[in-house]
């Protein structure tokens, strides 16, 4: 079971604490702040960043707590943040995080060699104790601590200088009963004897491989934002090869260049001259102006000499089952997450529900070995999902539930063989 809640305290800082003095701006105080911590054994880590208008997040607060209590650290002020790195690098210094991905993406991209190990995130470890996969810090603090914490401040302007005592005293907040947290999650993880299955599914927040921009990917979803045939891929593919040159170059975010369904429309019409491209229905005002010349060239070199580096497009195969076997499977996976007391998108993630229901009974995406039901996941499911998808496991009505459905063993007949017709006088 969950933690018991607690009667909820506002959260207040120290009696007398300047908050002032939380507040490391000086590069000599920073040295000897990273020093010190290379000294403990968990620490808790914030940032606090601008990403609107922005191709890459900006930096503007680290905010970390060890067992003195909570700092906040002025990158503005302090310069590089590479004397961190050691820390953040160390498999013994746990780094204690709540919705970890986006503060591990600046991070890596702030420190030089953008190294990290050693990751707890909260919100993973929540989820394997029934709080909800995306539970928030404010309703996780409440429900595990007891601890209201305020969240009047979350839309500040962190790049404005200096900063109020109130930005400050929030931004605290925010690593300020991690490590108490921590601590609750952690020893209920043990209790559960859920801690290898937590740890194996925090293993890709430490993984470069995690935060690597997939143009592939990014190409499949500009391809299906709009109808677009074969012969027009090869387009497309370059056009998000050159919007994403752009917008690295003026560090503005994809969709501001252009959205996918424009690449889309574009990759389809192909055009073959200015006054073409005018004729684009719903062409942003002032894109043929800014854009016109380049887009006329992309397409021109790609129609002429079409790339062959055009990432594959698989289409799935009609099959009016795969609907009735994606249903089957989640209602299998709610009513298992339920009795563990963890999230179901954990339990089974989406892409791999739909890679599963996509496949027929029989075919090897169901094989004991495959990659997404390993390892922990395949110890909580054992057999039972292949069961289910070879029809060894049912659904049925559960007479003693109102409404209730239940899985059963079912009777799979055994494949007959076919024999010859009987001869007339035979027995």
């Amino acid at each position: 079971m969950p933690f018991r809640r607690k009667r909820p305290e506002p959260a207040e800082p120290a009696a007398n604490e300047a908050l002032s003095e939380r507040l490391i701006a000086d590069r000599g105080a920073f040295l000897s702040f990273c020093e010190r911590l290379g000294e403990s054994t968990v620490i808790a880590v914030d940032t606090e960043f601008h990403s609107e208008r922005r191709f890459w997040p900006e930096l503007f607060l680290v905010q970390i707590a060890d067992k003195d209590g909570p700092w906040a650290v002025d990158p503005l002020a302090v310069g590089d943040l590479a004397p961190l790195e050691p820390v953040f690098a160390d498999p013994s210094i746990t780094k204690v995080m709540h919705s970890a991905r986006n503060d591990i993406a600046i991070l890596r991209r702030t420190l030089p060699r953008g190294r990290l190990a050693n990751v707890f995130d909260t919100q993973v470890a929540a989820a394997f104790l029934g709080y909800g996969e995306q539970c928030s810090l404010h309703n996780l603090l409440l429900d595990v601590c007891g601890i209201k914490s305020r969240k009047a401040f979350c839309l500040s302007d962190w790049s404005r200088r200096p900063l109020a005592e109130e930005q400050l005293d929030y931004a605290l907040d925010d690593v300020r009963f991690l490590l108490d947290l921590h601590a609750r999650l952690d020893s209920e993880l043990a209790r559960k004897k859920r801690t290898d299955w937590y740890r194996l599914e925090a293993e890709e927040l430490v993984r470069p491989e995690t935060y690597e921009v997939s143009l592939p990917d990014i190409f499949r979803r500009a391809r299906s934002s709009g109808k677009i045939k074969r012969s027009n891929l090869p387009v497309l593919w370059r056009l998000v090869g050159w919007r994403e040159m752009r917008a690295r170059d003026l560090d503005r975010p994809r969709q501001h260049i252009a959205s996918d369904s424009l690449l889309a429309r574009l990759a389809v019409m192909s055009p073959g001259s200015m006054d073409s491209l005018d004729r684009l229905r719903g062409l942003p005002s002032g894109f043929a102006g800014k854009w016109g010349a380049e887009i006329l060239e992309v397409v021109e070199k790609a129609v002429s000499d079409p790339p062959a580096d055009v990432p594959e497009i698989r289409v799935q195969r009609p099959d009016g089952t795969a609907s009735a076997r994606a249903d089957i499977l989640r209602i299998y996976v709610k009513q298992k997450a339920s009795q563990l007391r963890i999230a179901p998108s954990l339990l089974m993630p989406r892409d791999l529900l739909d890679r599963l229901s996509s496949s027929k009974p029989g075919e090897n995406s169901a094989d004991p070995g495959d990659d997404g039901l390993g390892g922990w996941r395949m110890e909580v499911l054992g057999s039972e999902v292949f069961d289910l998808l070879s029809g060894r496991l049912a659904l049925a009505l559960n007479p003693a539930r109102a409404g209730g459905l239940r899985f059963v063993r079912a009777q799979v007949p055994r494949e007959r063989t076919r024999s010859a017709p009987r001869r007339e006088g035979e027995g």
